[in-house]
């Protein structure tokens, strides 16, 4: 028995797929920090995050869930490992399928190209300032329509730099520490050591803490530079900190027998601060929170 169909009913059938497709075709237009315009399927439900950094944005929005892929660079472990940050094995991260890769910092601008050859949709971060993480976390909250996960967080972080800032804004220069940052384990062989000047977000963040950063007058790649022994031994900084890599205690150890750092007068008097090596090198919502650490450690929790 054949069963015929009203033109009313054949029109709400084409209503209904119409409406499908819509939905199946559904994407958000936005540009990235490349300055590219992406079209996003809305919302991505399988990500490769290409950068640690990435990653740390989409756990700050509980969206851990949509990953796919990290590097073989990242702490999270849940996930693919693809590989290197650069290049990228665009053949492993095509099997993964997935909708959206997101990338980090203008290292890997190149890889875009690959990418868009192999037909996946890339999204390009590269935040270099507290301000940036704060528009970065919107963008992605857009993105993900996770708006008001977002907005909380933006809220949040926010907040926090008020909440320290009006701590310290009264505290006269003069009485201020003076602050040496570096990411350089500190050894016999190491001849420069990386540090954090104007530009940089670890130069907001020991500003804003109540610190003058020794480094500040300089800048270099996104804030970032190296200076030389004698440098440092000139402007003999009130507080050291170092973002380590390895164990604390043998970082500690090594700067204590260090033929340079250990007549440094922060040494001397044991105001070196040593953390995460890997927190503190990525620009992401994380970051917030060496505010409070920093504040106590200038200030002694006062």
């Amino acid at each position: 028995m054949v069963k015929s169909f009203s033109l009313g009913s054949l029109r709400k059938l084409f209503v209904v797929f119409m409406l499908i497709a819509t939905v199946l075709s559904l994407a958000i237009a936005v540009v990235d920090d490349a300055g590219r315009i992406v079209n996003i399927p809305m919302p991505p439900r399988r990500v490769v995050s290409a950068a640690p950094s990435a990653t740390r944005y989409l756990q700050a929005l509980g969206l851990e869930n949509r990953i796919v892929g990290v590097t073989a660079w990242d702490n999270y472990k849940k996930a693919e490992n693809i590989g290197n940050m650069v290049p990228l094995n665009i053949e492993k991260i095509h099997s993964l399928k997935p909708d959206l890769v997101i990338m980090f910092g203008g290292f890997q601008f190149p890889e875009v190209e690959k990418l868009e050859k192999a037909n996946l949709t890339a999204y390009v971060l590269n935040a270099n300032t507290l301000t940036d993480i704060i528009k970065a976390v919107s963008q992605l909250g857009a993105v993900f329509n996770v708006k008001s996960k977002a907005d909380k967080l933006v809220s949040e972080l926010r907040n926090k730099m008020t909440e320290i800032g009006q701590r310290t804004s009264k505290i006269p220069l003069e009485s201020r520490p003076t602050v040496f940052f570096t990411v350089t384990t500190p050894d016999e062989n190491a001849k420069q050591l990386w540090t954090a000047g104007t530009g940089s977000y670890m130069n907001e963040l020991i500003v804003i803490a109540g610190g003058r950063n020794i480094a500040a007058p300089y800048t270099g790649n996104n804030g970032w530079l190296p200076v030389n022994w004698e440098w440092l031994v000139k402007n003999d900084p009130d507080i050291i900190v170092i973002g380590a890599y390895g164990d604390p205690k043998e970082v500690e150890q090594a700067v204590k027998n260090h033929p340079i750092m250990k007549n440094l007068k922060a040494v001397k008097q044991g105001k070196v601060l040593i953390v995460d090596g890997d927190e503190v090198s990525q620009a992401a919502p994380h970051l917030f929170k060496y505010l409070d650490i920093f504040y106590n450690f200038f200030y002694g929790g006062k």
